[in-house]
This record gives C-alpha cells, structure tokens and sequence, in this order.
C-alpha cells in the first residue's frame, strides 16, 4: 500500500548549532514518504546557507524578519503537499520510527485529528520535558510530566487535551476545519489554543508513547522569565481564555481564573522580576479583546461537543498537572 506523504515542518530562528541534529535524525527515519520545509524567520547566523549546502533535500520557506512561531509554521503548512502534517522545533532529535509510530496510531483512529508523542530532556533522557499539553479552569497552560523522571508512568498511550507544538503530528483535515495556528499569538499557547479549538470541533488527540524525541528546550527563546516569554505568555493566557471558554464555563470558572491569574503575576514578578513585561502583555491582550471575541463567536459556531466534555476535559488536564506537579516534589525531595 502507497504510504501517505508526511510534510515535517520546522521553525528556524538563528538555530544553526541545531539543524544537524534534527535534520540527520530525519534523515534516519524508518518511513520513506516525507518532505522537510524549515521556515526560516530572518535568521543571520547563517542558517539558510548552512541548509542549502548540507541538506538539498529540505524545501526552503525565509522571511526577512522574525515573524514568530505561529506565522512561520502557518506558512509552512500552507505549502505542505502531506496528508499528514507534522511540526518539530528545531532543537529536537527525533528517534528513527517517530513519524512511523505516529503515522500510525493515525491511520488506525479516524477519530484523532493529532497526535504527541513523548518528549525526553535533550540532556538528560531520564527526564521528561512532557506527554502534553495541560490546561487549567484558570487559563494557565503546563506541560503534563515536565521534568518528571521517567518512571514508565507514560508508557501507554491515552488521549490528551492535546500535543506540544514542539512535536506533534495533525491531520490536514483538522486545520481544512478549524484554520491553522493564531497568527496573533506570535508565540507562546498557539498549540494550546489549538487543542481547544480541535477538542471543541469534536477532534481528539493521542499520546503515542513509542514515538519519543529530545528536545533541548528553550533554544532561541531564552527562560520561562525573560521579558520576550513573560510578555507573550501574559497576553495570550487571556487571549486563549476570551476565544476558548464559552461563556457558562467562564462563569462557572472565574474563581480559578482570578486565582491562576494572580498566581501566575505573583510567580514572573518574584521570581522573574517582570513586571512591566506582565503589564505590557496584558494591556497588549484588552488592545486585542474585540478581534478575539470576533474568532470566539467563529469557534463556537464550529462547536460539536457538548459543555460537559469541554468542561471534563479541561477538568481533567487541571488535575494532571497538579498530580504531576505533585510527583515532581516527592521526587525533588527524595
């Protein structure tokens, strides 16, 4: 049987010291019908260059400028010919049958509109960087197990809110549906914002243990408190609540909110030291309000699932993650 073309689609801002990585862990892979697109946005490091001259095989999409995560791989998927389309950052190392495993588990569940896989620490393959993306009542996202030791508690797939944008692979049908990434969001949530809108869609995804990859973290960004992340993550935490939550749910939920949104403000201020970096990204999400209360009033016209399952898969993200959070301790403190 001919099997389907998967496009691997791949961000790039000044990541040269990555692309061999991932790109000769492409190469390696067990499944033959794919196509590689690196979305180069601006880089001056000698990127493009490096990728013309060592890797001919990889279609080449370049900006002039930094045009952030969301812009750059939409522009990469637009051009992609795969039935499958599958996003990797550039400072991950894909094992040889990742797009096989995945590939996999979609052709067998016509129900899933994508996939994760499990994301091991770059430096340490014992640790876990995360098996997907959480999501709390309060609109603040996590990842579910970061920083975990691998214990073998991931080791059996099971649906999820959905995939870390790092590493994930959709059908081309999900985003004919729903759109592709927010360009709005620049970067930063776009992946959970998109879970959102599939799981509203009546689109599940699923975690697929055997597909692991490593990935470095962090790589062209800088910390979880630098002022770029404090910023965007600020903004789009109530961009992704505005567009999401219909509004019984954002009723039923405005404790958690106010208290997940205070906690988080607390955390970039005391630890981080960014408070200007919160208030320029807030005021920046009230700029945006009625754009994002015009694609709210798309996505719940596009909305098949009924309240219940989006409150009970919400639910249940929250508590993952605080299990999860709470497993990190024990093993912090042991």
């Amino acid at each position: 049987m001919t099997q389907k073309l998967v496009s691997i689609v791949i961000p790039n801002w000044n990541g040269k010291h990555f692309l061999a990585g991932c790109l000769d862990s492409i190469r390696k892979q067990t499944y033959g019908s794919l196509e590689t697109i690196i979305v180069d946005n601006g880089s001056r490091d000698g990127s493009v260059e490096f990728i013309k001259t060592n890797y001919p095989e990889v279609r080449l999409i370049s900006f002039d400028h930094n045009t952030g995560f969301s812009p750059a791989v939409n522009a990469g998927i637009r051009q992609a010919c795969g039935r499958y389309i599958s996003l990797l950052n550039n400072d991950t190392i894909i094992e040889p049958n990742w797009v096989e495993e995945l590939v996999d588990a979609l052709d067998r569940n016509p129900d899933l509109g994508s996939v994760g896989c499990k994301m091991l620490a770059y430096d340490d393959p014992k640790i876990l960087d995360g098996v997907g993306d959480g999501y709390r009542r309060g609109g603040l996202p996590g990842r579910i197990g970061h920083k975990e030791r691998d214990q073998g508690l991931f080791d059996q797939p099971r649906y999820i809110l959905g995939a870390c944008g790092g590493a994930a692979m959709y059908r081309r049908e999900l985003f004919d549906d729903i759109g592709l990434f927010d360009d709005d969001y620049f970067a930063y949530l776009e992946d959970v914002d998109l879970a959102l809108r599939a799981q509203s869609a009546g689109y599940k995804c699923l975690y697929v243990p055997t597909a692991r990859v490593y990935h470095l973290g962090c790589g062209t960004t800088g910390s979880g408190y630098s002022p770029l992340v404090v910023k965007l993550s600020s903004q789009n935490n109530f961009n992704t609540i505005v567009k999401n939550i219909p509004m019984p749910l954002l009723l039923k939920f405005l404790p958690q909110i106010f208290y997940w949104q205070a906690f988080y403000f607390a955390v970039v201020t005391i630890r981080g030291g960014q408070i200007w970096s919160w208030i320029v990204g807030t005021c920046k999400a009230i700029y945006m309000l009625p754009k994002m209360l015009e694609k709210r009033k798309a996505i719940n016209r596009r909305r098949t699932v009924s309240l219940d399952y989006l409150e009970g898969i919400i639910v249940e993200s929250e508590i993952e993650l605080a299990e999860a959070k709470k497993r990190l301790y024990a093993q912090v403190r042991s």
